[in-house]
């Protein structure tokens, strides 16, 4: 009878722990913000999703940019794509989303008086 006990405790308590895990992981995706390409200077340091066409793309040997919302040098935002994370894509990033529209989800940040989001992951792009 002890064990029976034992057992639906263990149980319910498999049970609430996953309803609280799936609840906390709800409010995270729904934590992150959609906003407009033009507007990422007010989320920096923010993890945002922009979705935008690609206008332009660049490999170079140590990074892949991708250019949203206009073509350099007139681009609203950049995705960089550091060197050890480009070998985590099925191919090379900045032809395989070239001329597409995508979603991006990171954090924006300012280089060179310019906005970035770097992805690390490629889960964090999604073709629209």
């Amino acid at each position: 009878m002890l064990r029976n006990k034992l057992s639906l405790k263990v149980n319910l308590m498999k049970k609430l722990l996953i309803v609280v895990l799936l609840t906390s992981l709800s409010y995270l995706a729904k934590s992150q913000t959609l906003i407009l390409a033009k507007d990422a200077a007010q989320y920096v340091g923010k993890t945002v999703t922009i979705c935008d066409s690609v206008y332009g793309t660049k490999a170079l040997d140590k990074i892949s940019l991708i250019n949203l919302g206009g073509s350099y040098p007139k681009e609203l935002i950049t995705l960089a794509i550091n060197k050890e994370d480009i070998s985590k894509f099925t191919s090379e990033p900045a032809s395989m989303y070239l001329g597409n529209n995508i979603c991006v989800t990171g954090i924006i940040s300012e280089f060179k008086g310019k906005f970035q989001i770097v992805v690390t992951e490629p889960k964090q792009i999604i073709l629209k």
